[in-house]
């Protein structure tokens, strides 16, 4: 039985063409197909009996979709290292960690992938609200009969939670052979090291040093989020729900990447 069956390779086929993968091997509706090609990141199938692996192999061969199939379940990922700041100079990328810096040369890098997250929040407000103008109305209708002095109601302090949602820029860097994962977050970075590039924006030295890893680091397989942000594409349709689809991702291309490796490819 196969551990898992994901696609070959560096860049993803059109989410079309695995929506028709999948709903000829497990022959599911056109919807069903196109949610499960939308949310699997190239990891077309994970713990098949041998049928269902030989249909879906079958199904990718008939659509032109390299896979590789690996017998056992892979490894995760290692869990993300936060890093606060990033120097690239005289050859090496230092990334700044809590535990102290991480020295990599280009060939250190096995892959980065980089996505726009929206993020969602509830915070508690106080606000301060008076009658309603049912109550404000009725009130002086009572003046206007009476002719006595009524005040409209005081106003009171009430405490609300409101939802909010915002928009941050998430790297995870994948060192060679699987031995860590770095992850950059454009909240929570020292933009100090693009020096005399560094803006007023948060997102917008992310994208800057995004591009200074790709060109750092050619040889490095790069994410759909990434190649959108170096060729300047439209972010927001990229289709990153949440940082479990950024990590589905990344975990394809690691994997896509370490059997290039071994098959003398990189």
């Amino acid at each position: 039985m196969p551990g898992l069956i994901f696609t070959a390779g560096e860049e993803l086929p059109p989410v079309q063409v695995l929506a028709r993968v999948l709903g000829a091997a497990v022959k599911t509706d056109p919807d069903t197909a196109a949610l499960a090609a939308r949310r699997c990141w190239g990891l077309l199938g994970a713990g098949l009996d041998d049928a269902a692996a030989a249909a879906l192999e079958e199904q990718c061969a008939v659509f032109a979709v390299p896979v590789i199939k690996l017998a056992d379940a892979p490894p995760p990922l290692p869990v993300p290292v936060p890093v606060k700041k990033v120097v690239i100079e005289n050859g090496a990328a230092v990334f700044s960690c809590e535990a102290g810096p991480v020295s990599c040369s280009p060939d250190d890098l096995s892959v980065l992938a980089a996505a726009p997250i929206k993020e969602e929040f509830f915070r508690t407000v106080t606000a301060s609200e008076g009658p309603s103008a049912g109550a404000k109305a009725m009130r002086l209708g009572i003046m206007a009969v009476t002719g006595l002095p009524i005040g409209l109601g005081k106003s009171r302090e009430v405490k609300k939670d409101v939802k909010s949602s915002e928009l941050s820029f998430y790297m995870d860097v994948v060192l060679n052979g699987g031995r860590a994962r770095l992850r950059l977050a454009s909240d929570d970075l020292d933009f100090s090291g693009l020096k005399e590039k560094k803006t007023y924006s948060s997102q917008v030295n992310f994208r800057v040093l995004c591009g200074e890893l790709a060109a750092f680091a050619p040889q490095a397989f790069k994410n759909a989020g990434l190649r959108a942000m170096l060729a300047g594409r439209p972010l927001l349709l990229l289709g990153y729900d949440s940082l479990a689809d950024l990590e589905k991702e990344t975990l394809r291309l690691t994997l896509a990447r370490a059997h290039t490796n071994r098959v003398g490819g990189g």
